[in-house]
């Protein structure tokens, strides 16, 4: 029975450590972006679900054709459903620019997946990203540039990525979602394809409680039964 209950215990710390996926959209607006404009443009999403458990990560999807990797700007807004809290977070701050005049990159349209974690190194620094959604090895670092768009990019990229903030959020996914892109540089059109989010949560306590319960029982099943068997 000792053994049991042991195994019981190990799967409910094992769950604690989990995450659940609440919700996952993705848009393809199909929508040019404004050359040259830093007014921009925004997207909007609309989570509503019953689930009140923090918010532990959120990866961002996006997917351009056309125009130069190096024109970009953009960034994510979560806006409560009770206006409590708003969180901004860098996305692209124009990739591969490296000085006060550099461009950036000068390739063209990516489909990426952007999170925390980003084993793939930082968008800021890859000329031609690319990422198979569903595979986290391939997923990259949200641009941790904080300088302005405009300004001295001189030096190396910082480490980390702007979406860690949603790892160990302190509200739940209620709310609205803006992505802001704007173009700030002349010359070919960059076109927003798709974009989309995969949000999680880290349920209650008393959810793992349960689900730990319930796999103990089960597992108090399957010993009586290899016993009877053997017996």
């Amino acid at each position: 029975m000792k053994k049991l209950l042991t195994l019981g215990s190990a799967l409910v710390l094992t769950a604690s450590a989990s995450a659940t996926l609440i919700d996952s959209f993705y848009n393809t607006p199909e929508t040019a972006i404004p050359d040259a404009n830093p007014s921009g443009i925004t997207f909007t999403h609309t989570t509503t679900t019953g689930d009140m458990n923090n918010i532990n990560g959120v990866n961002v999807r996006l997917n351009f054709s056309g125009g130069f990797n190096g024109d970009l700007y953009g960034y994510l807004v979560f806006q409560a459903t009770d206006n409590s809290i708003t969180t901004t977070t860098m996305l692209l701050n124009r990739v591969g620019r490296t000085g006060a005049a550099d461009p950036g990159f000068a390739t063209s349209g990516m489909n990426v997946v952007l999170s925390s974690a980003g084993p793939a190194g930082s968008i800021h620094d890859v000329a031609n990203p690319a990422s198979t959604y569903g595979n986290a090895a391939t997923y990259y670092l949200a641009d941790a540039r904080t300088t302005s768009p405009n300004g001295d990019f001189t030096g190396s990229t910082p480490a980390g990525s702007p979406l860690s903030v949603f790892d160990t959020y302190t509200h739940n996914a209620n709310g609205t979602w803006t992505l802001f892109l704007a173009d700030l540089s002349g010359g070919d059109v960059s076109t927003l394809v798709g974009w989309g989010l995969d949000i999680s949560v880290v349920p209650e306590p008393t959810t793992w409680a349960l689900l730990g319960f319930g796999a103990l029982v089960a597992a108090t099943v399957v010993v009586r039964r290899v016993r009877r068997q053997a017996a």
